[in-house]
């Protein structure tokens, strides 16, 4: 009797933890350190088989940036914009496309995105970036968390750096 009533609190436990891998997005909790919450599971070794595609090398007050991660599907992500000597979120997204939804950052409400729930993405899902209208740093970059699924996630996904300035959409 004892054996079976320890089962049953084993699997009670284990629905618990299971419930908690966040697969409506990523906690606001893990904005700084972009490190997803999953138990026992740790980053794949870099390089990532991700790479960013950016609509425009130079950024400008009021012109959107298009943001497409290229590489396998993938079910869950983390993305943010951050200069180079902060951790500071940047700018705010705008537009997030099907299955994903803004993350409400403390340091800022729109300064994140993530993952709504485990469809599919693609590299055909398309992110909307708007840079802020006034104190923006010269130099920024795009960062990601990119699961693969629960247990294949890479850790720190970077694009090139984007510069402030004239506008120039890339081709």
């Amino acid at each position: 009797m004892i054996l079976f009533v320890l089962s049953k609190i084993l699997i009670l436990i284990t629905l618990v933890k299971m419930s908690s891998q966040y697969p409506n997005g990523a906690p606001i909790s893990v904005c700084q350190t972009m490190i997803p919450g999953h138990q026992g599971i740790f980053p794949q070794p870099n390089p990532a088989p991700y790479i960013f595609k950016i609509s425009s090398t130079s950024y400008k007050n009021g012109k959107p940036i298009r943001v497409q991660i290229l590489g396998p599907g993938y079910r869950g992500l983390l993305l943010e914009s951050r200069t180079y000597d902060k951790t500071m979120l940047i700018g705010k997204w705008v537009f997030p496309p099907n299955d994903t939804k803004i993350l409400q950052c403390p340091e800022n409400s729109a300064g994140a995105i993530t993952h709504s729930n485990t469809n599919l993405k693609t590299q055909s899902t398309t992110y909307t970036w708007m840079p802020p209208e006034e104190d923006c740093p010269p130099i920024i970059f795009f960062i990601a968390t990119v699961a693969e699924s629960h247990d294949v996630y890479w850790l720190g996904v970077k694009s090139a750096a984007i510069w402030k300035g004239k506008f120039n959409p890339r081709k």
